[in-house]
């Protein structure tokens, strides 16, 4: 395994204060290495107050968070890999996600297991390794390899953790470090292990079957993170008229429809998307429930349509809004909070009386209180009854603030 340069860095007791509270990112203003250049995957001895190495992290210097922070105790080498990947995996075998009905679940996840900005995502026998960031440029052949060891050495409790054992292993990487990893000669969307080129993964969530586009889908090929919200709009949509906005590839509609929704209608800009939808209809066609309910397929700008829903009267008793993240970085807050206020009040435009809307986000940068403010001025003087169902399904393991980043309101409109 490749052996790193270590290097010290100080800083300043508001960052100390932060890491000793399970931050795990220190950002660009707080590193300051003096004469020194550090190199991707350097490892990062850091200095508080007392002159003390309080946390060891990698070097990324491809992002606006220039230290990763490894977990502590850390001697990092390839046993770190193993132990954090093999603690991972049975934490997943203790949370008894996996099940006859359900075969899908998030393996690793990242900072909150010490492996910052790695992901995999098991869908069945299919695994996704989702690399976010350019420190680990050393160091990504000897994960490939644990990784792939551990798939072709399967124990119970991995059995117990997936249910269904891998056999092959797709690599993707984020957008903001997919250049540098190009350049070290790795490819996007390529198989590590295994050699089925099937371009989806077919998988159990609740009962229902879907299609995880693994080699160029969002994320890892599919938002496992609204597992719990999804079997809560099931729950809710017996005889009612829904719509899911922003629906991609029709996680909520189709568990709308399996919970017996009269009508189903589903939103979204993106024509690809919206084939998916009709997919995912299509395998689970056995279904009575799903057969029974009437879908419709919008493409459309969400603002745009839910302007001409309205003026048209066509109201929903349940309506979805899930849209992609308003607020990629901390500038972009201020114009977030515009568009989801926009939105959700758009959509309770929509809703019949007593009908109930499902406000979403998954923007890291704006916190469960902010959010809630933002839903209530939406919805002000609409509002019957508020829920919060802010938070990840349990193997979405989120041990910092920063890391719940899905929040989520059911609201009841008068």
């Amino acid at each position: 395994m490749h052996k790193p340069a270590v290097i010290k860095l100080h800083v300043d007791e508001r960052c100390e204060y932060r890491l000793r509270r399970e931050m795990p990112w220190i950002f660009a203003k707080h590193t300051d290495f003096g004469k020194v250049t550090p190199q991707a995957g350097d490892l990062v001895a850091i200095y508080g107050k007392r002159n003390q190495c309080i946390k060891v992290g990698l070097y990324d210097p491809a992002s606006p968070i220039p230290v990763r922070i490894l977990g502590n105790p850390c001697e990092f080498n390839e046993q770190y890999l193993e132990s954090r990947i093999a603690e991972a995996i049975a934490g997943r075998a203790q949370m008894g996600i996996i099940s006859d009905n359900t075969n899908a679940i998030r393996l690793i996840s990242g900072e909150s297991e010490g492996l910052p900005g790695i992901v995999v995502d098991a869908y069945a026998g299919s695994w996704v390794l989702k690399v976010y960031s350019a420190c680990w440029l050393p160091y990504l052949r000897d994960f490939i390899e644990v990784l792939s060891k551990i798939c072709t050495s399967p124990d119970d409790t991995l059995q117990s953790a997936c249910g269904v054992l891998p056999y092959r292993i797709v690599l993707r990487f984020g957008r903001e470090c997919l250049s540098h990893f190009e350049k070290a000669g790795f490819s996007e969307a390529s198989l590590i292990f295994g050699n089925d080129e099937t371009p989806y993964a077919e998988f159990l969530e609740n009962g229902a079957r879907f299609h995880a586009q693994i080699f160029k889908g969002q994320k890892t090929g599919f938002f496992l993170d609204q597992r719990n919200n999804r079997q809560l709009i099931r729950s809710l949509s017996e005889g009612k008229k829904v719509l899911d906005i922003c629906c991609y590839s029709g996680g909520f509609s189709i568990n709308a429809a399996l919970g017996g929704a009269c009508a189903v209608w589903s939103l979204d800009g993106d024509r690809h998307a919206l084939e998916l939808v009709q997919k995912h209809y299509q395998i689970n066609s056995d279904n009575p429930q799903i057969a029974a309910a009437e879908h419709v397929l919008q493409k459309s700008n969400m603002f745009e349509w839910l302007e001409k829903a309205k003026s048209r009267k066509n109201k929903f008793d349940l309506i979805i809004a899930d849209p992609p993240s308003f607020a990629s970085s901390q500038a972009q807050i201020a114009t977030a909070e515009k568009a989801y206020m926009r939105l959700f009040a758009a959509a309770a435009d929509c809703l019949n009386p007593r009908g109930q809307i499902l406000c979403c986000s998954c923007s890291s940068h704006i916190g469960s209180d902010k959010f809630a403010q933002i839903v209530r001025k939406a919805l002000l003087h609409r509002t019957l009854e508020a829920v919060d169902y802010t938070g990840l399904p349990a193997d979405h393991v989120a041990r910092f603030a920063e890391a719940r980043y899905l929040k989520a309101w059911l609201i009841t409109v008068k």
